[in-house]
């Protein structure tokens, strides 16, 4: 299933990407992983999740911890959400939402 990612600043999407999220599921699935990254566990590619800035330095955190796990064909987006994070950690009123299908 696709996911796709927004990042909200100041009730206006500003920035986003999209991903399959079917090979990090099956990651974070491995080995119960979802315990060891409860902020990437809380995403379901069949709803919504939503961030809010306060959260996402938690979120960049879990996502950075996650690579060595993760398969390599993810770990592009991987870098992208971090920097997706970090940019909204930098905004005010700032959300990052996950949008499944």
């Amino acid at each position: 299933m696709a996911v796709r990612i927004e990042l909200w600043i100041d009730c206006r999407v500003v920035d986003g990407a999209e991903q399959w999220w079917d090979d990090i599921e099956a990651a974070l699935a491995a080995d119960d992983r979802e315990a060891e990254f409860p902020m990437l566990g809380r995403v379901d590619a069949y709803g919504d999740v939503l961030f809010e800035r306060e959260e996402l330095g938690a979120l960049a955190a879990d996502v950075r911890r996650f690579m060595s796990h993760a398969p390599e064909s993810v770990r592009p987006f991987l870098e992208r959400l971090t920097e997706l994070c970090e940019a909204g950690g930098r905004g005010t009123g700032a959300e990052l939402r996950f949008l499944g299908d």
